[in-house]
Protein backbone atom coordinates (compact mmCIF):
# COMPACT_ATOMS: atom_id res chain seq x y z
CA UNK A 1 0.00 0.00 0.00
CA UNK A 2 1.02 3.42 -0.49
CA UNK A 3 -0.53 6.64 0.41
CA UNK A 4 -0.28 10.50 -1.44
CA UNK A 5 -1.94 13.54 -1.77
CA UNK A 6 -5.41 13.71 -3.38
CA UNK A 7 -5.50 14.67 -7.04
CA UNK A 8 -8.38 16.55 -8.85
CA UNK A 9 -7.81 13.15 -10.99
CA UNK A 10 -9.04 10.79 -8.30
CA UNK A 11 -12.73 12.75 -7.51
CA UNK A 12 -14.49 10.10 -9.38
CA UNK A 13 -12.77 6.91 -7.81
CA UNK A 14 -13.23 8.89 -4.16
CA UNK A 15 -17.23 9.44 -5.19
CA UNK A 16 -16.84 5.51 -6.12
CA UNK A 17 -15.83 4.81 -2.61
CA UNK A 18 -18.82 6.78 -0.97
CA UNK A 19 -21.62 5.31 -3.16
CA UNK A 20 -19.90 1.39 -2.41
CA UNK A 21 -20.41 2.38 1.48
CA UNK A 22 -24.16 3.69 0.96
CA UNK A 23 -26.44 2.97 2.42
CA UNK A 24 -24.80 1.12 4.93
CA UNK A 25 -22.39 3.86 6.45
CA UNK A 26 -23.51 7.00 4.27
CA UNK A 27 -26.78 7.89 3.18
CA UNK A 28 -27.70 9.26 -0.59
CA UNK A 29 -27.71 12.96 0.12
CA UNK A 30 -24.53 12.73 1.57
CA UNK A 31 -23.07 12.68 -2.41
CA UNK A 32 -23.39 15.92 -3.39
CA UNK A 33 -21.89 17.12 -0.11
CA UNK A 34 -18.24 14.69 -0.74
CA UNK A 35 -18.31 16.04 -3.96
CA UNK A 36 -18.61 19.95 -2.92
CA UNK A 37 -15.99 18.80 -0.01
CA UNK A 38 -13.61 17.31 -2.76
CA UNK A 39 -14.18 20.27 -5.24
CA UNK A 40 -13.01 22.98 -1.97
CA UNK A 41 -10.73 20.83 0.18
CA UNK A 42 -10.37 22.61 3.41
CA UNK A 43 -7.05 21.05 4.30
CA UNK A 44 -5.15 17.73 3.19
CA UNK A 45 -6.66 14.90 1.47
CA UNK A 46 -5.04 11.48 1.27
CA UNK A 47 -5.31 8.76 -1.49
CA UNK A 48 -4.49 5.25 -0.36
CA UNK A 49 -3.63 2.95 -3.33
CA UNK A 50 -3.83 -0.84 -2.97
CA UNK A 51 -2.31 -2.92 -5.96
CA UNK A 52 -2.78 0.36 -8.36
CA UNK A 53 -5.83 1.29 -7.40
CA UNK A 54 -7.55 3.55 -5.04
CA UNK A 55 -8.85 1.61 -1.95
CA UNK A 56 -9.42 4.54 0.11
CA UNK A 57 -9.39 8.09 0.74
CA UNK A 58 -9.60 10.69 3.79
CA UNK A 59 -8.08 13.64 5.60
CA UNK A 60 -7.98 16.25 7.87
CA UNK A 61 -8.59 20.03 8.43
CA UNK A 62 -8.00 22.47 11.68
CA UNK A 63 -11.18 24.14 13.40
CA UNK A 64 -10.95 27.49 15.31
CA UNK A 65 -10.42 25.41 18.37
CA UNK A 66 -7.45 24.11 18.05
CA UNK A 67 -9.19 20.77 16.96
CA UNK A 68 -8.18 18.77 13.72
CA UNK A 69 -11.47 17.19 12.34
CA UNK A 70 -10.80 13.73 10.66
CA UNK A 71 -13.00 14.30 7.36
CA UNK A 72 -14.21 12.11 4.81
CA UNK A 73 -12.17 8.95 5.56
CA UNK A 74 -13.48 5.71 3.72
CA UNK A 75 -12.48 2.53 2.20
CA UNK A 76 -13.88 1.09 -0.59
CA UNK A 77 -16.47 -1.61 0.62
CA UNK A 78 -14.98 -4.73 -0.86
CA UNK A 79 -11.51 -3.65 0.81
CA UNK A 80 -12.96 -3.65 4.22
CA UNK A 81 -11.19 -5.43 6.94
CA UNK A 82 -8.09 -5.50 5.49
CA UNK A 83 -5.56 -2.91 8.08
CA UNK A 84 -6.44 -0.18 5.24
CA UNK A 85 -8.49 2.22 7.08
CA UNK A 86 -6.17 1.90 10.05
CA UNK A 87 -3.19 2.52 7.65
CA UNK A 88 -5.32 5.63 6.76
CA UNK A 89 -5.96 6.86 10.01
CA UNK A 90 -2.32 6.44 11.32
CA UNK A 91 -1.15 8.35 8.55
CA UNK A 92 -3.63 11.36 8.97
CA UNK A 93 -2.71 11.43 12.69
CA UNK A 94 1.10 11.39 12.34
CA UNK A 95 -0.02 14.56 9.64
CA UNK A 96 -1.88 16.29 12.27
CA UNK A 97 0.70 15.43 15.51
CA UNK A 98 3.71 16.53 12.77
CA UNK A 99 1.78 20.17 12.11
CA UNK A 100 1.50 20.32 15.69
CA UNK A 101 -1.23 23.15 15.44
CA UNK A 102 -4.08 20.81 16.93
CA UNK A 103 -4.79 20.18 20.72
CA UNK A 104 -7.44 17.08 20.11
CA UNK A 105 -8.00 15.64 17.02
CA UNK A 106 -12.19 15.21 16.73
CA UNK A 107 -13.87 13.05 14.68
CA UNK A 108 -17.83 12.13 13.56
CA UNK A 109 -18.87 8.85 12.38
CA UNK A 110 -21.35 6.44 12.74
CA UNK A 111 -22.01 3.77 15.21
CA UNK A 112 -21.13 0.98 13.17
CA UNK A 113 -17.61 2.06 13.29
CA UNK A 114 -17.02 3.28 16.47
CA UNK A 115 -16.26 0.42 17.56
CA UNK A 116 -12.77 0.87 15.51
CA UNK A 117 -11.93 4.42 16.39
CA UNK A 118 -11.92 3.38 20.28
CA UNK A 119 -9.68 0.48 19.69
CA UNK A 120 -7.53 3.57 18.73
CA UNK A 121 -7.92 5.37 21.74
CA UNK A 122 -10.59 7.29 20.87
CA UNK A 123 -13.45 8.34 23.01
CA UNK A 124 -17.23 8.75 22.70
CA UNK A 125 -18.50 12.62 23.71
CA UNK A 126 -22.12 12.63 22.01
CA UNK A 127 -23.81 10.47 20.37
CA UNK A 128 -27.11 11.50 18.67
CA UNK A 129 -29.54 9.11 17.34
CA UNK A 130 -30.04 8.94 13.90
CA UNK A 131 -28.27 12.11 13.38
CA UNK A 132 -27.15 11.31 10.09
CA UNK A 133 -30.51 9.78 9.10
CA UNK A 134 -32.60 6.77 9.63
CA UNK A 135 -30.53 4.36 11.74
CA UNK A 136 -27.33 5.95 11.57
CA UNK A 137 -26.66 7.79 14.47
CA UNK A 138 -23.82 10.81 14.68
CA UNK A 139 -21.37 9.49 17.08
CA UNK A 140 -18.39 12.46 17.90
CA UNK A 141 -15.49 11.40 18.82
CA UNK A 142 -11.91 12.86 20.15
CA UNK A 143 -8.32 12.17 20.57
CA UNK A 144 -6.47 13.72 22.97
CA UNK A 145 -2.97 15.44 22.08
CA UNK A 146 -0.46 13.30 23.33
CA UNK A 147 -1.58 9.94 21.25
CA UNK A 148 1.38 8.63 19.47
CA UNK A 149 1.21 6.81 15.69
Amino acid sequence: MKIRSYSVLDRDACLQILDGNTPEFFIPRDRDDFANFLDQLPGPYYIVEKARTIAACGGWAMDDDQIAALTWGMVRRDLHRQGIGRFLLHHRLNAIRDDGHARHVRIRTVQLVQGFYEREGFEVVEVVPNGYGEGLDRVTMTLGRNHER
